[in-house]
C-alpha cells in the first residue's frame, strides 16, 4: 500500500494496550478509535465493505475536516459546547443508573398489572415536612391503630373513628379494587406485600401514616372496547323524569334489537355528546377509569353484547361491547410502563442503587456532625440558602464530607440549596436533612460523570465519535453544503463549464399554464410576461390579475415532460382533450419547448447542485491534503494489527 502522505513505523509498539496508529496535525489517534469507527461502518449488514487501505483515506479526510473545525474555532463556540454537552448528557444518563435495578423494577411493576387488590386503610395525617416531633406524634398514632386492630377491633369501625381520610364516612377506609400504578408508589408496595386478610405496619407516603388492610387479590381484568347511549339523570331529578328517561331508552333497546343502528342512535339521542359524535363509542377501559357501576357491568358483558338499559349513579346508558382483552406481552407494555413511572417520579429506582455502590466504592464519608450541626443552628430565623442565612455563614467552607478523598464545604451546600429552592420548605431540620441527602446524592453522581470518559472507554469512543460528528458537520457546512445550496454565481459557472452532462431523452416544456375567466385575457397575459425574466413571471401575474377580491387567471409554472401535466400534453404533446377548472373556461400556455438539454442551471438545479457538492467536497479534501501533508503520518506496522490483536 503507497500512502500519499509520511509513513512512518512505530518505534516501539509492542507491549501498548492501544498502540497509536496514526497522527493528524499533531493529534494522536489510538488504535482503538480506528476500530471502533471501522467496524461500525463496516458491519456485516453493510452492503458495501471497504477495503481497509481505501479506508484508512476516508478516515484521514474524515480527521482533517475535524481539524479544519477546530483550526477555524467551531469548537469553542456557544453554539456547539451547548449542542455537544446536551448530547453527551443524553448519552450519559445510560451510565449514571443501574440498568440491571431499572430494568426488575419495571419488570415487578408488570407482574403487579397482572392483579388487581382491594384494600381498605386508615389514614393519620402527617405533610412531607412535618416538625420532627409532629411526625413522631403521627406515628405513634398510626401504632395506635396497627395494635388496636390487632387486638381484634373492627377495620370499618376503627377507621370511621380514627382515620383522617375524608372519604372514610362514604367506604370506611375501603378503597375498592386497583392495580399497579393506580396508588402512591410506597402504598402499592406495601399491599402487594400482604396476603388477603392482613393488616400491615404504618406505611408512609406524602400524605401520612398509612394502616392497610388487604381485602382480596384477583386476576387483572384487562380492558373492553365499548360504546354507549346514555341519558343524563341529575341527582335531584324527580321520578316521574327518571321513569320518561327509562321509558326512552327501552325503545331505544327495542329498535337496536330490531336491527337499528346503533352508531346512529347514539349519534342521535346520547347525552355524552363527545362520545356520541363517534358513535357512542368509548374506547377501551381498564381497572379504575369509569364508575365503579359501570365498570362491573362492561366487564360482565360478552363480546358482541348489547346490554339492557341499566342506571348508574350519573344517568342511564345502553351500553355495546365489541372486545376485550387481557394485560398485553411484557415486550409490548414495557415502554408505557417506563413512561408511566417518569410521569410519577418513579423511575430513580436504578439511579439510587447506583449511588448507594458508588458511595462504597469511592468511600464516601458520612456527614461530618459538627459542620452539621453548625448549617443547622446558624441563623435560627432565615431560611437556608437566603442572604441572611449565607452572611451568617461569614464566607466559612467547613468540610461537610470526603468523596474519593476530595473534600466538599458548606459553599457547595449552600450553592445547591439555591439551586433547589422548590424543596426549601418545612422546618429546618427537616429541610436540611432532605437537602442533604440530595447533595451528596448529587455529589457522587456529578463525579461519576466526570469520570466516565476514563472507566468506560467505549463511552469515550461515542462521546468522541459525537464530538467530531458536530464538528464535521459544522464544517461541511459552511464549506460545501450552503456553497452548494445557494451560491448562484458558482453553480451556473459550473453549468456551463460541464453543460454536456446535462441531457434530456425527451424533451420538456419549460413555461406556464394559465386558466381565465376569458378568452381576451391571453394576449395581455402572454405580453406582461414576454418581457419579464421567467422566475418573475408568478409574481408579476399575482400583481396584476390575482389580488385577493378577484381572481382573472390561475396559474402554475414547471418544467414539464410528456405525462406531468394534462394541459401541457394536449397544447405540446399531442394529449387528450381535457375539461376546464370551474370558473376558468379558457387556458393557454406560454414558454418554449426545450427538446434535448436545459436553458440554464435552474432547469437542473438539483442534479447540478448535487454535482457542484461533489466538485467543492474533492476541492476541499485536496487542499486539505495540502495544507496537512507534512502532518500526517501512519504507523504502518499498527495499522496492520487492526482487528487482530
Amino acid at each position: 500500500m503507497a500512502f500519499p502522505l509520511a509513513v512512518a513505523l512505530a518505534a516501539n509498539a509492542q507491549g501498548q494496550t492501544d498502540p497509536v496508529l496514526m497522527e493528524i496535525g499533531g493529534k494522536q489517534i489510538k488504535r482503538s478509535e480506528f476500530e471502533y469507527i471501522y467496524n461500525k461502518n463496516n458491519s456485516a449488514s453493510t452492503v458495501e465493505k471497504k477495503d481497509l487501505d481505501e479506508y484508512v483515506d476516508m478516515f484521514i479526510n474524515f480527521k482533517l475536516k475535524v481539524l479544519e473545525a477546530e483550526n477555524a474555532g467551531i469548537d469553542t463556540t456557544q453554539a456547539f459546547r451547548k449542542e455537544f454537552a446536551g448530547y453527551r448528557a443524553q448519552l450519559a444518563k445510560g451510565y449514571l443508573t443501574d440498568k440491571e435495578v431499572d430494568e426488575d423494577y419495571v419488570r415487578c411493576v408488570y407482574e403487579r398489572l397482572k392483579e388487581n387488590v382491594r384494600a381498605s386503610h386508615i389514614l393519620i395525617d402527617c405533610p412531607e415536612g412535618a416538625l420532627p416531633a409532629d411526625t413522631l406524634r403521627a406515628y405513634e398514632r398510626a401504632m395506635e391503630v396497627y395494635r388496636l386492630l390487632e387486638s381484634g377491633a373492627d377495620f370499618e369501625e376503627t377507621a370511621r373513628r380514627m382515620s383522617d381520610d375524608k372519604s372514610v364516612k362514604y367506604n370506611g377506609g375501603d378503597l375498592g379494587y386497583f392495580t399497579a400504578l393506580q396508588m402512591v408508589p410506597t402504598f402499592e408496595a406495601a399491599v402487594y406485600a400482604l396476603q388477603p386478610g392482613e393488616v400491615s405496619l404504618p406505611v408512609r407516603s406524602r400524605f401520612g401514616y398509612h394502616v392497610i388492610k388487604m381485602t382480596d387479590r384477583r386476576p387483572d381484568r384487562g380492558k373492553v372496547h365499548v360504546a354507549h347511549i346514555f341519558k343524563h339523570i341529575p341527582q335531584d331529578a324527580g321520578q316521574d323524569k327518571v321513569d320518561k328517561a327509562m321509558a326512552q331508552m327501552d325503545s331505544l333497546y327495542a329498535a337496536i334489537m330490531a336491527g337499528a343502528d346503533f352508531a346512529e342512535l347514539a349519534k342521535t339521542y346520547s347525552d355524552d355528546k363527545v362520545s356520541a359524535q363517534r358513535g357512542g363509542e368509548l374506547g377501551w377501559i381498564g381497572m379504575r377509569q369509569t364508575i365503579p357501576e359501570f365498570e362491573d357491568k362492561i366487564f360482565a358483558m360478552s363480546d358482541g353484547e348489547v346490554s339492557k338499559p341499566f342506571a348508574t349513579p350519573v344517568g342511564i346508558h345502553i351500553v355495546k361491547r365489541f372486545e376485550h382483552r387481557l394485560i398485553e406481552p411484557y415486550d409490548v407494555k414495557h415502554d408505557q410502563i417506563v413512561m408511566m413511572l417518569n410521569r410519577m417520579g418513579e423511575n430513580d429506582k436504578g439511579q439510587k442503587a447506583l449511588i448507594a455502590r458508588l458511595k462504597k466504592e469511592y468511600a464516601m464519608s458520612d456527614t461530618d456532625q459538627d459542620t452539621y450541626g453548625m448549617l443547622l443552628g446558624l441563623a435560627p430565623d432565615a431560611q437556608l440558602g437566603d442572604s441572611a442565612y449565607v452572611a451568617a455563614l461569614g464566607g466559612r467552607d467547613d468540610v461537610l464530607f470526603t468523596l474519593d478523598g476530595k473534600s466538599y464545604g458548606v459553599q457547595g451546600f449552600i450553592d445547591f440549596v439555591n439551586g433547589n429552592s422548590r424543596f426549601n420548605k418545612g422546618s429546618r431540620a427537616v429541610v436540611l436533612s432532605r437537602l442533604m441527602d440530595m447533595y451528596r446524592d448529587r455529589v457522587v453522581l456529578d463525579y461519576e460523570d466526570s469520570r466516565l470518559e476514563d472507566k468506560y472507554p467505549e463511552f469515550a469512543l461515542l462521546v468522541n465519535e459525537y464530538r467530531d460528528g458536530i464538528l464535521l458537520f459544522d464544517i461541511s457546512n459552511r464549506e460545501v453544503w450552503d456553497k452548494a445550496s445557494s451560491d448562484e454565481e458558482g453553480l451556473e459557472a459550473y453549468f456551463k463549464k460541464h453543460r454536456r452532462d446535462y441531457r434530456w431523452d425527451e424533451p420538456h416544456f419549460k413555461g406556464i399554464v394559465v386558466h381565465c375567466v376569458r378568452d381576451s385575457l391571453e394576449q395581455p397575459v402572454k405580453r406582461l410576461l414576454k418581457d419579464k425574466d421567467y422566475a418573475a413571471w408568478m409574481t408579476e401575474l399575482r400583481k396584476a390579475y390575482m389580488s385577493d377580491s378577484v381572481k382573472l387567471v390561475r396559474a402554475e409554472k414547471g418544467l414539464y415532460v410528456k405525462g406531468d401535466n394534462k394541459y401541457v400534453d394536449y397544447f405540446k404533446f399531442k394529449g387528450e382533450a381535457f375539461d376546464q377548472p370551474e370558473g376558468f373556461p379558457y387556458t393557454f400556455i406560454y414558454g418554449k419547448l426545450l427538446k434535448r438539454k436545459p436553458e440554464d442551471f435552474r432547469d437542473v438545479r438539483g442534479q447540478v447542485s448535487a454535482d457542484y457538492q461533489n466538485y467543492l467536497e474533492k476541492e476541499w479534501v485536496a487542499s486539505l491534503r495540502k495544507k496537512y501533508a507534512d502532518q500526517i503520518i501512519i504507523h504502518k506496522d499498527v495499522l496492520e494489527t487492526v482487528n487482530k490483536h
